[in-house]
């Protein structure tokens, strides 16, 4: 081949054009992020969604992640309460609420 190539694993560039399409898009998948180690465990593997909107401003976008962040929240209180209450015992010492 000998020519540069460039490996992505998100599906940004598909879901902007289905944003274009339809409006609001997510993508859902693993993400890899390597970081600059001194050691053999460098190398952080972790799910993410990644919205895409389709002619918004900086208002719409903080919008939607408010609302994504309240909507994710609000079903780990009530789906998963005996897991909230351990973190709030465990790592969120300290924290009001």
């Amino acid at each position: 081949f000998r020519r540069p190539a460039f490996l992505t694993v998100s599906g940004q560039l598909q879901a902007e054009a289905y944003a274009c399409a339809v409006g609001k898009v997510y993508t859902f998948g693993p993400t890899f992020r390597a970081e600059e180690s001194h050691t053999a465990r460098h190398l952080a593997e972790f799910w993410m969604v990644e919205p895409e909107i389709a002619f918004a401003d900086l208002g719409d976008v903080m919008d939607l992640a408010e609302a994504m962040v309240k909507h994710v929240l609000g079903d780990v209180l009530s789906v998963l309460p005996d897991d909230a209450a351990f973190f709030h015992s465990a790592c969120a010492k300290g924290l009001p609420g």
